[in-house]
């Protein structure tokens, strides 16, 4: 005869599942999922706007060619009705210190916020985009160091440690890969073996869309906590009324050609092959929007972004009255 359970253990044990399955939901609605972004519906209006712009910018630049040119927009002013569109949106770019914002999550993610250094590094990498600190970071979350070059066991083992990233943003669907560091003159020794090759697979690889969706996360304080979100964005600000410096990501970029009275968040990306923006952005008429401009083979062009952003932004219709 089997045992009896009784009933008020019976009822203690589904309780228990029922709130170990609420926490789990809990935390899987709280990660910055990429496959719920692809599931916002495309605005034919953003869509129209995009190609519109991409049809001037084309024009304009002839250099630049279609399929050098990504664009995605996440139109944030009404939560409950959120729309997107874009343009090449899932075509991979190297992202240049755009990537820097899967390190940054990464870091909240694994809690290192607090460790030594570690927020000075973090301020370092966003703000002035200083490839030193983001070498620091991704060392602290891999737990590698660059250095000669490694054989057998020990160099499986630091490419593993190297993919943690993508380990992370990979299973929400962000077609994305996040191991290397940026280099100004390099890369050397174990990080040229971590390319793979001679067609570099392991490069850092992103698509517009991914740091479109990355960027709604934090926005809306579902990029690993509201706490974390926080201080993710508060990093990003940009106060246009700043000084321009080298090291600035407003002049030549998206800030640039935003009207008077607008508040940004961004972080930018160039280097000789690529220039880049990932902006959200408030407008002076109340507007809220999140752009993403990846462009490829005319980096040299300091008016090209914004002269796209400023396109787009005259194409966005009027918002309707409440």
């Amino acid at each position: 005869m089997g045992t009896v359970i009784p009933i008020t253990m019976r009822r203690m044990r589904a309780m228990r599942i029922r709130i170990v399955i609420g926490v789990l939901l809990i935390s899987a609605a709280a990660r910055a999922n990429f496959l719920e972004f692809k599931q916002f519906p495309v605005d034919p209006s953003l869509d129209a706007a995009l190609r519109r712009t991409a049809d001037a910018t084309l024009k304009a630049f002839p250099k630049l060619t279609a399929d050098n040119l990504a664009m995605t927009l996440i139109d944030v002013t009404k939560p409950e009705v959120m729309s997107r569109a874009d343009y090449h949106g899932d075509a991979p770019f190297y992202p240049a210190s755009v990537i820097k914002l899967f390190y940054m999550v990464e870091v909240y993610h694994q809690r290192k916020e607090s460790d030594p250094d570690v927020p000075r590094a973090l301020h370092e990498m966003i703000v002035v985009s200083d490839n030193d600190a983001t070498a620091f970071l991704l060392d602290t979350i891999t737990d590698t160091c660059s250095g000669p070059e490694l054989e057998g066991r020990a160099l499986r083992k630091f490419i593993e440690r190297r993919g943690v990233v993508n380990r992370y943003f990979n299973p929400m669907g962000y077609d994305i890969s996040a191991m290397a560091k940026p280099w100004s003159f390099g890369p050397f020794g174990r990080d040229v073996q971590l390319m793979g090759g001679p067609t570099r697979p392991n490069r850092n690889r992103a698509t517009a869309n991914s740091v479109a969706s990355l960027l709604l996360w934090i926005l809306r304080k579902r990029a690993v906590s509201p706490a974390a979100s926080d201080a993710m964005l508060a990093l990003m600000a940009r106060p246009l009324d700043a000084p321009p410096t080298d090291e600035g990501q407003v002049k030549s970029f998206i800030g640039e050609a935003l009207p008077a009275g607008s508040k940004l968040w961004s972080k930018a990306g160039w280097t000789a092959e690529v220039r880049h923006d990932a902006a959200y952005i408030e407008l002076p008429g109340g507007r809220k929007i999140i752009m993403v401009i990846f462009t490829r083979g005319v980096a040299d062009d300091k008016t090209l972004l914004p002269a796209i952003t400023k396109s787009i932004l005259m194409e966005l219709s009027p918002i309707s009255p409440q």
